[in-house]
């Protein structure tokens, strides 16, 4: 049988594994929120930003004696493996549970309490040596040591999210400049519209991802404001005179950035509304793209009973059943993508708002939601311009074909010869069967060649 150490808490005992790091806190955590099927070691990130949140304390702590530095030593170096990915089989806590954070925070204090232990020469659970409540998370609750992680976590998630938008609008501005030439239909209500060009589509596209790249870089500051130091409520029970501003310039050169104290820490530990509106504008940024994706859906369909005036470069066969066929599977995947983004948005909301009183209980699923989404997003965003955006191709003959065989150029021809004269020149085409563009050549209202440039004229802005 495996050998087994007692551990107590308030409520009785547990067996744990002699040899395990993690103790009857996260035992107990591991029992209760069986939820999601995952562990916290499957977010290595957020785990990183917990463990240099704890080392960051424990350098503190330990500068103003209030660890040994034997003790201040082995947390450190505690801190610095988890940190770096070790000890995963020990952060067994589902990352969903029933509090603002506390059976995550307790997973990691009883992982780094008993490394250290280790690395001072004793075993897993002779906490009369160094506790994991005691020493490990000696001036901090779960309010804001959770907190201040999931901020660094997405300070980093946010940086690749916004770089990854901002290479998308460099692609689509491009092939703004490669496609600028190309006249095409504008459509509205999916019905023939007005002579334009197919740059044009393209600028408005990459208009709109860079607005968006701004508003991604704009949520970076409020992740930078730390609640560090206010512990359970904002009060700062359990600290001391200097702690709040030496922790937060430790993390500040941990994470490389300057890092600051938030102005209230009341508000800071109760109210998430930074976290919603970094939700609603990764939905929205998502989504923005999306509507690309779905445009180049269609522009691309056929090739041969579609509009077929894109061609996407081909990823993988397109059917069990139909050879040949090719879909455009990274454009559908990212609105996917795109969709789940929103879900995960709607869920932030409703755990934002759900807070009672002095704290959030709902923080894990604040976290893993905007985890989930940054990450599922910066990933389809970055394949949609590799693998749609940038092999893009236009197919100039059908573009310029179905616009001079619709009725869209009826504007042009009426600031040649007037109104009457168009609206009968295009009821003469529809009875005759004809395009209109044939009816104007044979009238000998314009040329074809003329017909183009004015065409071309008629697609500039008069301010251009």
């Amino acid at each position: 049988m495996q050998p087994y150490r007692i551990e107590i808490d308030a409520l009785g005992e547990r067996r744990v594994p002699a040899d395990a790091l993690y103790g009857i806190h996260t035992l107990r955590g591991q029992q209760n929120f069986p939820y999601s099927g995952e562990t916290l070691s499957q977010y290595p990130r957020f785990v990183a930003w917990i463990a240099r949140t704890k080392l960051a304390i424990a350098r503190v702590n330990t500068r103003h004696e209030k660890l040994t530095r034997e003790q201040g030593a082995c947390i450190e170096k505690a801190c610095v493996e988890l940190a770096n990915g070790q000890h995963r089989e020990a952060l067994i806590v589902d990352p969903l549970e029933g509090s603002c954070g506390t059976s995550i925070n307790m997973n990691i204090n009883e992982v780094l309490a008993n490394r250290a232990l280790q690395l001072m020469g004793h075993v897993p659970g002779e906490y009369a040596f160094l506790d994991p409540l005691d020493h490990v998370n000696l001036g901090q609750s779960t309010s804001d040591v959770v907190l201040t992680a999931v901020k660094l976590t997405l300070l980093e998630e946010v940086k690749a999210l916004a770089v990854t938008i901002e290479k998308l609008g460099v692609s689509l501005r491009n092939k703004q400049h490669e496609f600028d030439g190309i006249l095409r239909i504008a459509r509205t209500c999916l019905q023939d519209a007005l002579p334009m060009r197919l740059g044009q589509a393209f600028g408005g596209y990459a208009g709109v991802v860079e607005r968006g790249a701004a508003s991604v870089h704009a949520q970076l500051q409020p992740m930078r404001a730390l609640c560090l130091g206010a512990t359970a409520v904002g009060t700062g029970l359990g600290t001391y005179p200097g702690y709040r501003a030496a922790v937060t310039a430790e993390l500040s050169e941990l994470a490389n950035t300057p890092l600051e104290q938030a102005d209230d820490l009341f508000d800071a530990v109760q109210n998430m509304d930074e976290f919603a509106t970094l939700a609603n504008t990764v939905k929205t940024v998502a989504l923005s793209i999306a509507k690309i994706a779905n445009d180049i859906v269609l522009l691309s369909s056929g090739p041969h009973g579609g509009i077929a005036e894109l061609t996407v470069s081909p990823q993988q066969a397109g059917s069990s059943m139909m050879p040949g066929k090719v879909n455009p599977v990274h454009a559908m995947g990212f609105t996917q993508i795109a969709y789940v983004a929103a879900g995960a948005e709607q869920s932030v909301m409703l755990a934002c708002a759900g807070g009672q009183l002095e704290t959030n209980n709902f923080m894990p699923l604040i976290a893993v939601s905007l985890f989930k989404a940054i990450g599922m997003v910066q990933r389809a965003a970055d394949l949609f311009d590799e693998r749609v955006v940038r092999p893009l191709k236009a197919n100039q003959a059908a573009s310029e074909r179905h616009l001079l065989e619709s009725t869209a150029i009826a504007p042009v021809v009426k600031a040649k010869v007037g109104y009457v004269r168009a609206a009968a020149l295009v009821n003469q085409a529809a009875a005759s069967g004809q395009s209109l563009l044939e009816v104007v050549v044979n009238d000998g209202v314009a040329s074809k060649e003329e017909m183009l440039e004015l065409l071309r004229r008629s697609s500039r802005h008069p301010d251009e």
